[in-house]
């Protein structure tokens, strides 16, 4: 039996979609309230429900066999995974954001808002502005909305948040997509298995 370690929140949805597509019922998961690990028999799986931030240490230390997870959060934790297809739906952008017409000019100092530290110390490390950056883990959009900080750096999906609030997307830094994951060991263990999913994603169009 394996182990399969899936997101919670907005990702959950189509990722269950995606990996059903695939072959896998995952009968009754989603269905059984605030369960965080359920058996599938019919699957032979074991299913653990994680936080986006906790799936790739779970499947990077062996607790779990493989699982999906935004590939924002893989960028910023740059973990020993391997990482075979990216699922088609779930998409979003990883994106600098504030006020109109807050993007900083050429030598600017600001502070600046994310729950992505390495990544928002990328970004400004190319660009031609220097910032401080502020760590938040929630409500990033508060950070230039109350001027704890002139811009901020987060994930936008339709956004309703930023039109609400009174902000914009200054610049997309990034595309993101959900990431299907593998334990390196897991998958010497389970390479048919797990090739057979690889496979079956790709075969029915759950995959870029």
């Amino acid at each position: 039996m394996m182990r399969l370690a899936l997101p919670k929140g907005r990702n959950l949805p189509t990722t269950l979609e995606a990996l059903r597509a695939a072959g896998l019922g995952l009968d009754g998961f989603g269905t059984n309230g605030r369960k965080l690990w359920s058996t599938v028999v019919e699957d032979d799986l074991e299913v653990l429900l994680l936080k986006d931030w906790d799936v790739p240490l779970y499947v990077e230390y062996g607790v779990a066999d493989f699982g999906v997870v935004g590939s924002d959060v893989l960028d910023e934790m740059d973990g020993d995974l391997l990482v075979p297809a990216r699922l088609r739906e779930g998409g979003c952008r990883l994106s600098l954001i504030g006020p109109e017409g807050s993007l900083p000019a050429a030598g600017a100092q600001i502070r600046l808002a994310s729950k992505y530290p390495n990544l928002a110390r990328q970004l400004v490390a190319s660009r031609p502005w220097s910032a401080e950056i502020v760590r938040l883990s929630g409500s990033v959009e508060l950070g230039p909305l109350l001027s704890l900080t002139e811009v901020a750096l987060d994930i936008v999906q339709t956004g309703a948040t930023l039109r609400e609030n009174g902000l914009v997307e200054l610049e997309v830094v990034a595309e993101v997509q959900p990431c299907l994951v593998f334990n390196r060991a897991s998958y010497q263990r389970h390479r048919e298995r797990l090739n057979e999913l690889v496979r079956n994603l790709e075969e029915k169009g759950q995959v870029i």
